[in-house]
């Protein structure tokens, strides 16, 4: 999940608005954003007439440039920020201003060099070194972002957007209970921050601590009942705690408020799922793969549903999309195990069972469904009668 980082309207030293750093929000609170960034576009013609009569002063180009991207044009800021190095090309807040118009405009990489630049040039940027830190994490460099975080920690001790940003961190790296720590220090500085309630949750979550998440979600919706991504943490700590039918609620209304959310329409498939309504997840999963074609959680969902259809090639050709999305996850072997079984083809069940296995050695029901599996294809089932009942019991591991 997404944080809403940190200091948004916020002036800085110099009267120019911190820029907003709207990739970072939740979709919903994006959607404000965007209706009160239309108020924004009334200081552009003045931003822009400002620059273009000082040519040689670096504040005038860089407040064009930071109201562009507050206007959410990103991509022209570009221009005003080269005019802003060209006339001083160690300027920490023109580089700053760089990655954030790149992170905008999803650049990772581009961002994470300019977010480095402007830290090299001003050392004691705490907005440098964050930027750096989201942007890594982005990359999927964790300990790179963690890095980062930890020294804006340091440089600003008292910052809740630091700590959350490290928690962040620490959380995309697996290390849970440190990341869960950083969270519960920056409550303790802004109790009535959304971000650290949402992200305690989801790092609950990973713990699978389900009632401490589903309080954590809660306190963040009583505070922003329009999160969206609150509400799909709300659910999916409820599948945890076996109530689908109160997950589906909550996975319902995250949609209601963000209908383009697609892991809001991908939750509800897997809460219709246990509630074994196989049809209605279909659709939601198909939803969901509409909005985000390269979702494996989509993918994979649609298979299982379908398969609980008797729909078996159009199962298996849900599942091989989900392997190409996401080939290194042990349930989406498993599950294409299951329909290759289902459909009479137990060789290459067997082959994507342990390809499940190898990929989950530690996982005690892959091992078991692969050693059942085993036995049947040696003609261990006890005559036909008992494979064709051991086949029914091992449809759908």
């Amino acid at each position: 999940m997404g944080g809403e980082a940190g200091g948004a309207g916020k002036k800085k030293k110099g009267g120019r608005p911190r820029v907003i750093f709207m990739f970072e929000m939740s979709p919903d609170r994006r959607h404000l954003m965007e209706v009160a960034l239309t108020y924004a576009e009334r200081g552009l013609a003045a931003c822009r007439m400002a620059a273009q009569s000082n040519p040689g002063d670096v504040e005038a180009h860089l407040d064009y440039a930071s109201a562009l991207i507050d206007a959410g044009r990103a991509g022209e800021a570009a221009a005003p920020i080269d005019e802003a190095l060209r006339i001083d090309r160690t300027s920490a807040e023109a580089l700053t201003l760089r990655g954030i118009a790149l992170a905008t405009s999803r650049r990772w990489a581009e961002a994470a060099q300019a977010f480095e630049a402007a830290a090299a040039a001003d050392p004691g940027s705490v907005a440098a070194r964050m930027g750096r830190a989201m942007a890594c994490v982005r990359l999927g460099r964790h300990d790179d972002a963690i890095e980062s975080y930890e020294k804006a920690v340091r440089l600003d001790p008292s910052s809740a957007d630091a700590r959350i940003g490290l928690g962040g961190a620490l959380d995309a790296a697996g290390r849970k209970a440190e990341a869960l720590a950083e969270f519960d220090k920056a409550l303790r500085m802004d109790p009535g921050s959304v971000a650290a309630h949402a992200k305690r949750g989801y790092a609950l979550l990973g713990m699978e601590r389900y009632g401490r998440a589903h309080a954590a979600f809660a306190r963040a919706v009583r505070i922003e009942p329009d999160l969206a991504v609150a509400h799909v943490g709300r659910g999916r700590a409820l599948l945890g705690m076996d109530r689908p039918r109160r997950a589906h609620a909550a996975f319902a209304r995250a949609a209601r408020i963000d209908p383009e959310l697609a892991v809001a329409h991908a939750w509800r498939g897997r809460a219709l799922l246990g509630m074994e309504r196989y049809g209605r997840a279909h659709a939601a999963f198909a939803r969901a793969a509409r909005l985000d074609p390269g979702s494996a959680r989509a993918h994979r969902g649609s298979a299982e549903a379908l398969h609980r259809l008797g729909r078996p090639r159009r199962a298996l050709a849900a599942i091989d999309r989900a392997v190409e999305a996401e080939p290194l996850v042990a349930r989406t072997h498993l599950v294409r195990s299951a329909i290759l079984y289902g459909m009479g083809r137990p060789d290459e069940a067997v082959a994507a069972c342990e390809e499940a296995a190898r990929l989950n050695p530690d996982n005690k029901g892959i091992a078991k469904v692969l050693a059942a599996m085993r036995r049947e294809q040696s003609g261990g089932g006890g005559g036909s009668g008992g494979r064709q009942r051991q086949r029914r019991r091992l449809k759908m591991p």
